[in-house]
């Protein structure tokens, strides 16, 4: 008897792990996701960056996914512009502010600019984007502390190098 209980315990260990598994990296569609609800794993569909999430699909499981982790890891059509204005009510807003899959404007920030988390503003990739644009509208928002060292900080400065060596040439 008790091998019958160890055998059917690790089959139950070994489904959980797969469904984990299918619903954190498989490209999940909208009717998978319908078909197999109470069997993914929602935490880990939460994080699946292989779904096409569109707001529909999202407003549909907006009570199974969880908000941390899917504002972190949150791309295509939820995290533009529009995507983010439908959704600005169920956002954790330090986890989408980090998330490198929003396309950061002026315009996106200043209409959510009591939302975002502001130190996780500095630590946000800037290759993408004119830091010192970002800079001279928001930096009094951008507190001290996190400030010194961050990514937003080393932009920064390789843009003012950059400007300067052009300068330097142009004479």
């Amino acid at each position: 008897m008790r091998r019958v209980e160890m055998a059917a315990g690790l089959e139950k260990q070994i489904m959980r792990h797969a469904w984990m598994e299918v619903s954190r990296k498989r490209p999940l569609t909208a009717e998978m996701l319908k078909r197999y609800e109470n069997d993914l794993v929602w935490d880990e569909v939460s994080q699946n960056r292989e779904i096409e999430w569109t707001s529909e699909m999202v407003l549909r499981w907006k009570d199974k996914l969880n908000w941390r982790l899917f504002s972190k890891c949150a791309h295509g059509q939820a995290v533009t512009a529009q995507g983010i204005e439908e959704l600005a009510h169920l956002w954790d807003w330090k986890s989408l502010t980090a998330n490198p899959n929003v396309k950061m404007t002026n315009e996106l920030v200043q209409k959510f600019v009591t939302k975002w988390d502001w130190s996780a503003m500095a630590w946000r990739s800037w290759e993408e984007y004119d830091a010192r644009d970002f800079y001279a509208h928001f930096i009094e928002r951008i507190p001290v502390t996190a400030f010194d060292g961050s990514k937003l900080q080393y932009a920064l400065r390789q843009q003012e190098v950059e400007l300067l060596w052009q300068r330097m040439n142009e004479q």
